[in-house]
């Protein structure tokens, strides 16, 4: 099991700003060498943090009860624990848990904590502030804060493990310095270990200079502590070689909390076509003019590039920011699909998708936060629509599209409820500490006979703007062809 326990630099640590207020509050209230009373303190911290907050007793037996579970604590943990007994967590986690509140109380100072949750329902790593008190007839307390500090619910499981990349998330362990003793992996997905050459390998929890090969570059590594110290995110490509085969990587290196995220792309067939070509092109280039056989290789050679280029046109057919179809590739997949709904007689419809007061999230939050919200809003509708058959692409800014094949007006509506209720039930995650509610419109047509896709647009954006008009966050249902067009 992942775990930390630190008793220095407590405040430069920890993820939740709460914890340095709580910490300024128990620092008013201890005198030097003594325990702090759990009366004064309880009633400074009830009001404003209560709802993040377990208070415990020691039952005398090598274990803990719980006197108080915070709402928001529950929430997360799916139960409520109060009046139950350490012992009756997890065993690894008991432990832990029970250890740290015994050398909280021994030391009579304050720990901070970091550990995996094995039973929790949505949440993989919890951070604790655990702060030792005395009540006024003797007996210790145990006042402990309690946030979750990474979420891994299914719709985020479901987008990593059928990533086409490899994605790692690394937080670090620092010495009393400050200094990086460990990146131990808390998140990878299998991808990520086939492109480290450690598919057989679990690694979560292991210290990701030694289980990735490419983070024992001392380059790169240097890489990754600029990208951290600055807060600025990097991109590299780099190369390692193990049993014999040689595997190059594009990695993406993005700051997150004291930690990083690694998005890993094999370009290694990119990378040897491109050597190869370049190769042959030097070669060909040394000797072009000596003879007609020459020149028709060298037109070959030019013909082995432009298919090269047909191939890295076609890895630019999705939007960079959301990994949807970008607008010019859901048109022309869009205009397949029409064709074969024509050959088949099947139906087809067509939802565009528009955030509403986007720019409000622009505006008030800047343009990380609307690029998160635009990120988290893209894996809300691949979560719900990605089949062989439906196509979702990203028309530009917060417009949306989606094609659902053999689907007709009132599935499609029913399709486009779902994304409502989704966004009246969810937050879209901005960072650890941010989740912003947003509301979106909706145009919905459905395909006629004959209908071309430019019709169909026209109609479901016609639909779209009318339910813009009529107050935002609603269904807009297009009218048939020949009433669009009267219009």
């Amino acid at each position: 099991m992942y775990y930390e326990v630190h008793s220095e630099n407590i405040a430069a640590r920890a993820h939740a700003p709460e914890i340095a207020k709580i910490l300024g509050r128990f620092a008013l209230h201890r005198s030097e060498g003594q325990a702090v009373a759990y009366e004064a303190l309880a009633a400074a911290l009830l009001p404003d943090f209560g709802d993040d907050l377990m208070i415990l007793e020691p039952t005398g037996e090598d274990d803990f009860r719980w006197l108080h579970f915070g709402r928001e604590i529950v929430r997360y943990s799916g139960a409520t624990r109060l009046g139950q007994q350490l012992s009756s967590m997890r065993e690894r986690v008991a432990r832990f848990t029970i250890d740290s509140f015994n050398q909280a109380l021994a030391e009579n100072r304050p720990l901070y904590t970091v550990h995996r949750s094995t039973q929790a329902v949505r949440v993989a790593l919890w951070e604790r502030l655990v702060l030792p008190t005395v009540t006024r007839d003797g007996r210790r307390f145990i006042i402990a804060f309690s946030r979750p500090l990474q979420f891994r619910e299914d719709l985020l499981n479901a987008v990593l493990e059928s990533s086409p990349s490899g994605i790692v998330a690394l937080r670090f362990i620092r010495d009393g310095a400050n200094r990086i003793e460990q990146a131990v992996v808390v998140t990878a997905n299998r991808r990520a270990a086939e492109l480290s050459g450690r598919a057989d390998v679990n690694l979560l929890d292991t210290d990701g200079r030694e289980s990735l090969p490419f983070l024992s570059d001392t380059s790169i590594w240097r890489r990754c502590l600029y990208a951290i110290d600055l807060q600025r995110p990097d991109t590299l490509e780099a190369s390692f070689t193990r049993d014999g085969t040689t595997t190059w990587l594009r990695i993406a290196i993005s700051p997150l909390g004291d930690g990083l995220l690694l998005t890993l792309t094999d370009i290694t067939d990119l990378t040897v076509a491109n050597q190869t070509l370049q190769m042959r092109a030097a070669t060909l280039a040394l000797e072009i003019g000596r003879e007609r056989a020459t020149r028709r290789a060298l037109s070959e050679e030019i013909g082995l590039r432009e298919e090269r280029e047909t191939e890295l046109r076609r890895l630019a057919e999705t939007d960079p920011l959301t990994a949807l179809l970008n607008r010019r590739s859901f048109t022309d997949k869009a205009n397949a699909a029409i064709a074969a709904s024509e050959a088949e007689g099947s139906d087809l419809a067509l939802i565009i998708v528009d955030l509403d007061h986007f720019k409000q999230v622009n505006d008030t939050y800047g343009h990380p936060a609307g690029d998160a919200v635009i990120r988290a809003f893209a894996d809300l509708l691949l979560g719900q629509f990605r089949n062989d058959r439906n196509l979702v692409g990203r028309f530009g800014g917060e417009e949306f599209g989606i094609l659902l094949q053999g689907c007709d007006q009132a599935s499609a509506a029913a399709c486009a409820r779902q994304i409502q209720d989704a966004l009246l039930t969810r937050s879209m995650p901005v960072s650890e500490t941010l989740a912003l509610k947003v509301t979106a419109s909706l145009g919905i047509a459905a395909r006629h006979p004959g209908e071309a896709l430019a019709s169909l647009t026209a109609r479901a954006d016609q639909a779209l703007y009318r339910a813009k008009n009529e107050g935002r966050n609603r269904l807009g249902l297009a009218e048939p062809p020949s009433v669009a067009a009267a219009a």
